[in-house]
């Protein structure tokens, strides 16, 4: 616990969690990320653990992830069943730690949708469907949702996609990623979501016909734009990297 965090609660139901959020205050059902960013500014935790469920089911209709399912649940469910599944690949970049891996939740991976994740990425591309809780749960897919709510389930269908690739780029395999790309085709379409060190995760759609060395490098342009140049390198230097992940992956799909 740090200096700023002057009091926790616990409600009871979602209705009493959605009214209690407002400034100052930040729903906890993981932990790992406000251990580490300590916010100055946040001043209550909403701790709403016992709120979700944290299970993780895998079938023929889709995958259906609990949000307070931890990275960890969802390796040991899905890895013996799919171990090519691409998600569990982002997971593991992502976060290398199974100890943090143990403590972070979908919900929480997802609340955050830092851009330099490759479990976001991964959940972009594949345009996931979010279950929120707000008066009343509703559904919207995770490109569509504007941050309001209490996530409570992640779904998609990997029966839905014909083909699905991620590629990034870090310093080290176990480093925060530059550049993340993740494609899937689906019917006629190629679908890119790309992320890194950038203000927020993009996703472009290109005709599989019209799938070209230029079209990749149309995307990477107006994909830099939401990047910043920092000591991981200038924009030119992004562009580049955003550049081949491009290719690789549409060559791939």
């Amino acid at each position: 616990m740090w200096y700023s965090i002057k009091s926790i609660k616990k409600p009871e139901t979602l209705t009493e969690a959605v009214s209690l959020q407002n400034d100052g205050q930040v729903y906890f059902s993981g932990g790992s990320y406000l251990l580490a960013e300590k916010d100055p500014n946040m001043h209550t935790i909403i701790d709403i653990n016992n709120l979700v469920g944290d299970g993780v089911t895998a079938g023929m209709d889709g995958v259906h992830i609990d949000a307070g399912a931890t990275l960890q649940t969802f390796l040991d469910t899905v890895e013996s069943l799919n171990p090519e599944c691409r998600l569990i690949k982002g997971i593991k970049y992502s976060c290398p730690s199974k100890q943090i891996r143990n403590q972070r939740t979908f919900g929480g991976e997802v609340g955050k949708g830092r851009p330099n994740s490759e479990i976001i990425v991964f959940l972009h591309a594949v345009n996931a469907k979010l279950t929120i809780y707000r008066d009343e749960e509703k559904c919207v897919q995770i490109r569509d949702w504007d941050g309001s709510g209490i996530i409570t389930k992640i779904s998609y269908v990997p029966n839905q996609i014909d083909g699905i690739e991620l590629e990034r780029f870090s310093v080290l395999d176990s480093a925060p990623a530059i550049a993340i790309v993740c494609g899937i085709k689906r019917k006629n379409n190629y679908e890119f979501s790309i992320g890194g060190t950038a203000n927020d995760i993009q996703t472009f759609k290109v005709n599989v016909s019209d799938w070209s060395k230029e079209s990749g490098e149309n995307m990477a342009k107006k994909a830099v734009n939401k990047f910043r140049a920092d000591s991981f390198g200038s924009l030119d230097y992004k562009e580049k990297l955003i550049t081949v992940a491009i290719k690789r992956v549409g060559d791939t799909l």
